[in-house]
């Protein structure tokens, strides 16, 4: 597996279907939260969340998901060490 370079721009993007809502140039990373810690080595925690966003995000927008989401965001930067650009894209 060869997931995106460092420095790379990942899109935190809700779409229908998808648990792991994180996208680089090429596509979706990721399938599932295990998938998110078994490569990224993120916290099972953090990639719960993340799930659980990614499952919630899938209804109608609100001021709560936008806000949880730039919370996410931000632990996502620290546990991957900012490695990567990570925005925002509702």
């Amino acid at each position: 597996w060869e997931g995106p370079s460092e420095g790379s721009l990942i899109r935190f993007m809700s779409e229908d279907g998808v648990d792991v809502p994180l996208w680089s140039e090429d596509g979706l990373i990721f399938v599932d939260g295990d998938e998110l810690v078994r490569e990224w080595s993120v916290s099972q925690e953090l990639a719960s969340d993340i799930v659980e966003w990614g499952r919630a995000s899938q209804g109608p927008a609100t001021a709560r998901i936008d806000a949880e989401a730039a919370r996410l965001i931000r632990s996502l930067r620290r546990e991957l060490d900012y490695r990567f650009r990570i925005v925002y894209q509702p």
